[in-house]
């Protein structure tokens, strides 16, 4: 969702009343995005898919709206889904990005409600060249991404510990033995930040000074956190996005997944972003197909072949981290 700024800004900066509709409330919609969009409608996912009379309301109310244009911007083309809410609304022009080659349903079907259709090259340009791809497809200039650049010296560095999915967490004891490395050399106090369910998980003894915030902070006090700090570690998660889009140097373990997608930024983000990734990239781009994963409840191979020492490495060898060396 953060990475359609580009697209929705430049919707905004075009003249057009935009609105975003979206299943469920999401604080970073109403924190990040808001301010790029006229109106937000949300629906709940469950009640859509399980309630007749629901869904039947919801796609009734989406025609009655007059929409004169829709755009559907995910990755993934849900038939049943975002879709379906396209045709219901029943606009003069509607525009997304070609299915996946391998989904049937997508292709024989939800194509008819399309009237532009475009090549996003899923999985070989970041989201952000998608979205800013799409902006052009529809006749508006891609909006900025980044916020006003601005200097940071609070003697803090975030270190955030949590994912969306196990198979994207480096591990919070690699993130504790790294921060202590990482303190040494900067001097910086590290704040390490997570969801509740993260607590259970840490196994290593913190033994040098430090912020414990994980699982109390909320969305809004993440944000700040990060745009306060000098940089931050993290996942593959969310807060590696804020920290791009709030120009606070940030230092991304990921796996590959979905890596030339959401990890390997266009060349004019990556003197404020470092991602320390496994060096044989050979199955990268699997998106989340690993051949060679344990279990969905353990990060993939790719991400937990990554050592300490070998991001203590890739950072000692980054221009930006250099600047804070003690």
């Amino acid at each position: 969702m953060i990475l359609s700024i580009p697209l929705l800004s430049g919707l905004s900066s075009s003249g057009r009343e935009t609105t975003i509709v979206c299943e469920d409330k999401n604080k970073c919609i109403e924190f990040i995005l808001k301010k790029h969009v006229s109106n937000i409608i949300y629906y709940n996912k469950k009640k859509f898919k399980g309630s007749p009379s629901y869904r039947r309301r919801l796609l009734r109310s989406l025609r009655l709206k007059g929409f004169d244009e829709v755009i559907q911007s995910g990755i993934s083309r849900q038939q049943g889904g975002a879709d379906v809410l396209l045709w219901a609304c029943n606009a003069n022009k509607s525009f997304g990005f070609n299915p996946r080659k391998w989904n049937k349903c997508e292709i024989s079907i939800s194509n008819k409600w399309f009237h532009t259709l475009v090549d996003g090259h899923y999985n070989e340009i970041h989201e952000i060249e998608r979205m800013e791809m799409l902006a052009k497809t529809v006749g508006c200039n891609p909006g900025e991404h980044l916020t006003k650049n601005k200097s940071n010296n609070n003697g803090k560095f975030i270190v955030c510990v949590a994912a969306s999915s196990p198979v994207r967490e480096w591990g919070i004891d690699n993130f504790i033995n790294l921060s202590r490395i990482v303190r040494k050399l900067t001097g910086f106090l590290p704040v390490f930040i997570g969801e509740k369910k993260d607590l259970s998980k840490i196994k290593c003894h913190i033994d040098f000074e430090h912020i414990n915030l994980i699982g109390e902070t909320s969305f809004f006090e993440l944000y700040e956190l990060i745009s306060n700090s000098n940089f931050i570690i993290t996942n593959d998660s969310g807060p590696m996005h804020i920290g791009v889009i709030l120009n606070v140097p940030t230092i991304a373990i990921v796996s590959g997944g979905e890596y030339n997608s959401y990890c390997n930024y266009p060349e004019k983000y990556r003197e404020n972003i470092l991602t320390v990734s496994n060096n044989d990239k050979s199955c990268f781009n699997c998106g989340w197909n690993c051949i060679y994963k344990e279990s969905d409840n353990y990060p993939f191979p790719c991400l937990s072949s990554i050592s300490v020492d070998d991001v203590i490495l890739a950072i000692k060898m980054w221009p930006k981290f250099m600047e804070f060396l003690s």
